[in-house]
């Protein structure tokens, strides 16, 4: 699911009928893929308008999102496997506003 959240989010006009059928092939249902499209379709808008304003949202959020990523890498590894890489540097840019938090 993360995957194709990935992909929704990042090449939208890439998806296809694949796609959905992966997601089906693990488990989810339709009624389940429309709420993770309706999902990641609000968060992506809200991003873009966050980001089109050009507006900054407060350091104790950061703070919070990298306490919830630690907690998500915990949880992580101990089922054996590890987060994905951070390949935008949000983590990062995260801590540093923690830090200045």
């Amino acid at each position: 699911m993360l995957e194709y959240a990935e992909k929704l989010t990042l090449t939208p006009a890439m998806m296809t009928e694949d796609d959905v059928k992966a997601l089906r092939d693990v488990g989810w249902d339709d009624r389940d893929i429309l709420d993770i499209v309706m999902v990641i379709a609000y968060y992506n808008m809200r991003v873009r308008v966050v980001d089109g304003l050009g507006l900054e949202l407060p350091d104790s959020w950061a703070a919070g999102a990298v306490r919830a990523r630690e907690h998500a890498a915990e949880l992580a590894a101990a089922r054996g496997v590890s987060l994905p890489a951070d390949i935008w540097g949000v983590w990062e840019q995260a801590e540093a506003a923690k830090a200045r938090a």
